[in-house]
C-alpha cells in the first residue's frame, strides 16, 4: 500500500513540475536554449522561434500578477514579468508590444516620464492574469539578433531555472553529440601524450551508436580535462547546450556539470566553465571538466570535486555522460594510460639511392616500440605536412622507418612514437645537413600563462639546427632555465611559477651559430594577485595597465608588449603604438583600467579615445576619460586585448528613412516611420540622448534596435492627409552629429 501512495505522490509531483503552458502560438521550434556560452555570460532561458515573423501571440503560462513592466533599448529591449502562485516568475522579452491594457499602462508611464525608456514594478495582485491569457505579441526589440520569444522561468531567489526542467519540453529524440576531448596539463611534471601542452583528441562514433577515443590516451602527472560536445534536435540545424556531464575514471564520477539552474549575480563564470584558453586561442568552445579555482566556481559545476586528476600508474577505462534535457544520453569511452613517456635516440641513418632509413630506439625503456608519426618542417619552422613513410619496420624493440628522401629535400624532421604498453614518446628531431642559417635573423620570444604557470618559447626559425640556451636575469642574478625540443626550431620551457618572475629585468637567449650570440629581451611583467591592485607600464612607459583587488580570480603576471602590425582602422590612423594586454588568454573577473598618454600633436586633436581590437567587431570603442593636463586617456575593459588611440571625426550615417524624403503615400501605407544609422568606428550608443526622431515638431518616443540599427515609432493614429516633416538627429559615441530632415505627403 505505501509503495502505491509513493508512487501517485511521485506521479503528481511530474504533472504539477509540467503543468505550465507553451508560452506562444510559434510553435516549439528553439533558436537556443538554456545555459548556451555567450561572451561574458551565460544564457538565461530559451529562444523560441517566430519564423523570421514579429507578432506571433505570447501567453501568460500560469495564473499570477503582472510584476514587471520593461522597456529599452539593449537587453531585453520590451518585456514583462508574471509571478505565480508557486512563487516562480515567467519572463517574456524582445517583444513588439503588449497586450491593450499594457500597452497602455506603457504609454501612460512613458508620457508621465517623457521617455521611452521604462522599468515599472507593480505591486503584487495589482493586475492580475490568467492561466493562458494573451500579454503581448513577440518582437525583436533590444539586443536580439532577429525576430524571436526569449522566455525564462525563474525562482523566488529571481535564479533562472532550466524550462526544460521545469514544464517547457520539447520534443527531442536525437541524443548529444561528443566531439573532442581537450586534456591540459596542470603542473609541471604533468604530460599529455608526450607534450607539455595542451591536447585535442577527437572521438569517433562506433557502431552502437557511442563515441570512442580512437587510441588510448597517454598522461602522467596532475591532468584536467574539458568536452567539447553540443545537442542536436531532429529536423533542426541548431546546434544546444548540453543539460549535464559527468567524467567517471575507473569507475569513480571525477566531476560534474549541471545546468539546473543559473544565477544572474554569477553569470560572468561562464568563463571558469568554458574553457577560456582554447576559447581565446579559436580552438573550440569546451566545457571544462576541472575547476580553474579552486575557491570560486559557477553554480554549474560541483562542489565536491576540483577535476584535478592524479591517477595512479596504470590503465585507467574512462567514461564520460551526457545528456540533454529530455534525457537523451550520449556516452564516450577510451582508455588512460597514466605513464611518463618514452624517451627516443636516433642510433643511425642511412641513405640507399632515394630511400632513408631511420633506425629510433627507446632510449632506457626496454618496451618494443610499435608506431611511429612524422612530420616535415621547412627551414624556416613552417609544419609543411604529415608525412607517410615507405615502410616501417620493427628490430631490436626499435622501428626501421624509410621515408623517400625526394618527399624530405632540405625538410627537417620530427619523430613521435609509441610503445606497446600505449606509451607516447617525446619528440625526436631531425636536420639534414647544411641548412640554411640567416645571421640577421633574430628568435623569436613567445611568452604564455598557462594552467601549470608561465611557460616561455623560444623559436629559432632560419637560424640554424643550434639550440638555444635560456637564462632569466634580475637585478643580481641569472638563472638558467631548461628548454625542451617541441619542434625541430622550437624550444619550450616547464611551467615556472608566476611568483619565480617579480622583479626579473629581462628574458635572455643564447645561440651559437659559430659564432655565440646573446639576444636580450627586455620583459619587466608585474606580479598581481587576488585583493591587491597592481600596475604594470610598457617599455616606452606610454601605456599602463592596472588590476583591481577584484580583477583576477588567480595569481598572475602582467605585462605589456607593443604590437607591430596590426589591422587598420576604417577610418584615420593610429595616435598612439598599438598595445597588446598580457596574457590575453587569461579571464578577468572584474574591469582593468588601462591609461595610453599621448604627443603634443594628439593633444591639439579632438574627438580621440581609446579602442581595443574585437575579432568579430574590428576596433571597438573605449569608454574614455581624457586628461588634456596629463596628456593620458584612461578607461576600462574587461578582458586583456589589443588597444590605442584612435581619433573619430567622421559623423554617423543616416542611411535610409521611411517615409523617404519627398514621398507621397496612402494613409494606411504609412504604420510605423523608421531610420536606418550607422557609424563606422565609434559606434551609436543605445540612448535617448544620442538620437532623436521628430514628427511635425513633435518628439516621439521611438524604439531603437542597437543590432539592426533603426530607430523607428509604431503610430497609434493615421497621419492627416497633408504635408508632413520627420527630423532625424544622431550622435556618435565621440560627439559627431548628423540630421536629416525628410518632407513627405500624406495623399
Amino acid at each position: 500500500m505505501n509503495r502505491i501512495i509513493i508512487c501517485i505522490i511521485g506521479f503528481l509531483a511530474v504533472v504539477t513540475a509540467q503543468d505550465y503552458l507553451w508560452p506562444t502560438d510559434a510553435g516549439k521550434s528553439l533558436k537556443s536554449n538554456f545555459g548556451e556560452f555567450r561572451d561574458r555570460h551565460f544564457h538565461m532561458g530559451l529562444d523560441i522561434k517566430t519564423h523570421g515573423k514579429e507578432g506571433a501571440s505570447v501567453f501568460a503560462v500560469e495564473e499570477g500578477y503582472i510584476s514587471r513592466m520593461v522597456t529599452n533599448f539593449k537587453g531585453y529591449g520590451k518585456a514583462v514579468y508574471v509571478t505565480h502562485p508557486d512563487g516562480n516568475t515567467s519572463v517574456y522579452a524582445h517583444l513588439l508590444r503588449f497586450n491593450p491594457k499594457l500597452e497602455g499602462l506603457l504609454k501612460y508611464y512613458q508620457n508621465k516620464n517623457e521617455s521611452y525608456i521604462l522599468n515599472h514594478y507593480f505591486k503584487p495582485n495589482e493586475i492580475n492574469v490568467k492561466r493562458g491569457e494573451l500579454i503581448g505579441y513577440s518582437g525583436d526589440t533590444g539586443y536580439s539578433f532577429g525576430p524571436h520569444l526569449h522566455f525564462e522561468i525563474r525562482n523566488n531567489l529571481e535564479q533562472p531555472l532550466n524550462p526544460q526542467d521545469n514544464g517547457f519540453v520539447v520534443d527531442d529524440r536525437t541524443p548529444p553529440v561528443i566531439e573532442e576531448l581537450a586534456v591540459i596539463p596542470l603542473s609541471e611534471e604533468s604530460r599529455v601524450n608526450g607534450s607539455m601542452l595542451p591536447v585535442q583528441i577527437p572521438f569517433f562514433r562506433n557502431r552502437k551508436g557511442g563515441y570512442e577515443l580512437a587510441d588510448t590516451l597517454n598522461i602522467f602527472g596532475p591532468t584536467g580535462f574539458a568536452l567539447k560536445t553540443k545537442d542536436k534536435r531532429q529536423g533542426f540545424t541548431e546546434t544546444y547546450q548540453i543539460n549535464t556531464i559527468e567524467l567517471i575514471v575507473s569507475g569513480i564520477k571525477e566531476y560534474s556539470l549541471n545546468y539546473e539552474f543559473l544565477d544572474y549575480s554569477t553569470s560572468d563564470r561562464v568563463q571558469l566553465v568554458r574553457n577560456h584558453n582554447l576559447e581565446r586561442l579559436n580552438l573550440g568552445s569546451f566545457h571544462n571538466l576541472f575547476n580553474m579555482n579552486k575557491e570560486i566556481t559557477s553554480v554549474v559545476q560541483p562542489k565536491t570535486s576540483d577535476g584535478h586528476l592524479q591517477l595512479s600508474p596504470g590503465y585507467h577505462p574512462l567514461l564520460v555522460k551526457v545528456t540533454d534535457a529530455n534525457g537523451n544520453l550520449a556516452i564516450g569511452t577510451g582508455i588512460v594510460f597514466n605513464h611518463p613517456p618514452i624517451d627516443l635516440v636516433l642510433q643511425n641513418v642511412n641513405q640507399k639511392g632515394y630511400d632513408i632509413i631511420f633506425n629510433i630506439q627507446s632510449k632506457s625503456i626496454n618496451i618494443p616500440l610499435t608506431q611511429v608519426t612524422c612530420y616535415s618542417f621547412s627551414s624556416s619552422g613552417f609544419a609543411d605536412r604529415l608525412i607517410k613513410p615507405k615502410s616501417v619496420v620493427k628490430q631490436d624493440g626499435g622501428l626501421l622507418v624509410t621515408i623517400d628522401s625526394r618527399m624530405i629535400r632540405d625538410r627537417s624532421l620530427q619523430f613521435i612514437a609509441k610503445n606497446k604498453m600505449g606509451a607516447y614518446s617525446t619528440p625526436l628531431n631531425w636536420h639534414p645537413k647544411n641548412v640554411f642559417i640567416d645571421y640577421n635573423a633574430k628568435p623569436e620570444i613567445d611568452i604564455t600563462q598557462a594552467a601549470a604557470g608561465i611557460m616561455i618559447q623560444v623559436e629559432t626559425g632560419n637560424l640554424g639546427t643550434a639550440e638555444p640556451k635560456l637564462s632569466l636575469e634580475f637585478d643580481n642574478e641569472l638563472i638558467n632555465v631548461p628548454l625542451f625540443q617541441i619542434q625541430p626550431f622550437v624550444f619550450l620551457s616547464l611551467p615556472i611559477k608566476v611568483e619565480s618572475f617579480a622583479e626579473i629585468n629581462s628574458i635572455n637567449t643564447t645561440l651559437n651559430i659559430g659564432t655565440e650570440y646573446i639576444y636580450k629581451y627586455d620583459f619587466s611583467p608585474s606580479l598581481a594577485v587576488p585583493g591587491e591592485s597592481t600596475v604594470v607600464l610598457s617599455k616606452d612607459k606610454m601605456c599602463s595597465l592596472q588590476s583591481l583587488k577584484s580583477t583576477l580570480y588567480s595569481p598572475t603576471l602582467l605585462w605589456i608588449e607593443a604590437v607591430e602590425n596590426s589591422t587598420l582602422p576604417p577610418h584615420g590612423s593610429f595616435l598612439s603604438n598599438v598595445y597588446q594586454l598580457q596574457p590575453f588568454n587569461i579571464p578577468l573577473q572584474d574591469t582593468v583600467k588601462i591609461g595610453i598618454r599621448y604627443n603634443n600633436q594628439v593633444a591639439e586633436m579632438d574627438k580621440i579615445s581609446l579602442y581595443y581590437y574585437d575579432q568579430n567587431d574590428g576596433w571597438t570603442y573605449i569608454y574614455s576619460k581624457n586628461s588634456r593636463k596629463r596628456k593620458v586617456l584612461t578607461g576600462g575593459l574587461q578582458s586583456l586585448e589589443a588597444v590605442c588611440i584612435l581619433q573619430d571625426d567622421v559623423p554617423p550615417l543616416i542611411k535610409s528613412t521611411f517615409p523617404a524624403d519627398g514621398g507621397q503615400y496612402y494613409t494606411e501605407d504609412v504604420t510605423r516611420l523608421w531610420a536606418d544609422v550607422s557609424d563606422l568606428l565609434s559606434g551609436i550608443e543605445p540612448a535617448e540622448s544620442e538620437m532623436k526622431m521628430i514628427l511635425d515638431g513633435k518628439r516621439m518616443l521611438y524604439t531603437f534596435q542597437p543590432i539592426k540599427q533603426r530607430m523607428y515609432y509604431d503610430l497609434l493614429d493615421p497621419l492627416d492627409r497633408d504635408d508632413h516633416t520627420l527630423e532625424v538627429w544622431v550622435k556618435d559615441r565621440t560627439g559627431n552629429e548628423t540630421e536629416k530632415r525628410i518632407n513627405f505627403k500624406i495623399k
